[in-house]
């Protein structure tokens, strides 16, 4: 009975030896974690301050050269020109909503995007508009307009393939320009050819006049947007119809007059 007693005492000895050992190292470890984490947060501290140094008082990132994407080469000078970015300095000090702005103020593009590219470079990504209307505004000029209805450049004659309409209104809106190509669109090409005089109101109600078969003119009047296809059939079969207008404007209840 005494040497089981002794030997319970040696197993309790190593097993409270096995526990101070073992907080002890923990006790260890947890006296370093704090100077760990100090040493890291001095890591991130100092990279961050290097970056700053690099990026905003340093010659070792300065921006050097203007990268345009999206349109020709032969394009891309205006795009700089109207950008005005300015080169020689820190590349972060690049003001890339102001150039992003200038760029938008011009309406030549749709969507513009200016950032910065390690070690030296800005990046300007713009979309261009592209032309589906030209409208005749009431001061006599023309202007070139996106589907969004913006009106992006002023010209003396409409670009080629691009439909010449009228507007009442200094600006047609998007709802008037998918009005004017809706009609344009619906119609048979013979009889669109016969189409001139396409008006946009500042309803964005569409009317234009067309040829019958025996050449009258007659003024049609489309109205807004939708039921295209059926309108058009309407302006078909009404057209050798007596009457100077063809209204489809309501197609359930077309009228000739």
């Amino acid at each position: 009975m005494a040497e089981q007693g002794g030997a319970r005492r040696r197993l309790a000895g190593r097993g409270l030896a096995s526990s101070r050992t073992r907080f002890e190292r923990r006790a260890a470890a947890a006296r370093r974690r704090p100077r760990l984490v100090a040493a890291v947060l001095a890591v991130v501290v100092l990279v961050a301050v290097l970056a700053v140094w690099l990026g905003w008082f340093s010659s070792a990132l300065t921006a050097s050269r203007v990268e345009v994407r999206g349109v020709p080469a032969a394009a891309s000078g205006r795009v700089r020109a109207v950008a005005a970015v300015p080169l020689g300095g820190p590349l972060l000090r690049v003001d890339t909503a102001a150039a992003a702005e200038r760029l938008l103020a011009d309406k030549a593009w749709g969507r513009v995007t200016v950032t910065r590219a390690l070690p030296d470079t800005v990046v300007i990504s713009v979309t261009p508009r592209v032309a589906v209307l030209a409208v005749r505004n009431p001061q006599g000029e023309v202007d070139v307009v996106d589907r969004d209805g913006v009106a992006f450049r002023t010209v003396g004659a409409p670009p080629k393939d691009v439909p010449l309409v009228s507007s009442g209104a200094a600006q047609v809106t998007k709802a008037g320009v998918e009005a004017a190509l809706q009609a344009l669109g619906s119609l048979e090409p013979s009889l669109r050819d016969e189409v001139s005089g396409v008006s946009v109101s500042t309803a964005d109600q569409v009317s234009f006049t067309v040829a019958s078969k025996g050449k009258e003119r007659k003024t049609v009047v489309w109205g807004g947007a939708g039921d295209g296809p059926r309108k058009a059939e309407l302006v078909k079969i009404l057209l050798p119809e007596p009457g100077s207008t063809i209204d489809v404007s309501v197609p359930s209840s077309p009228v000739t007059r």
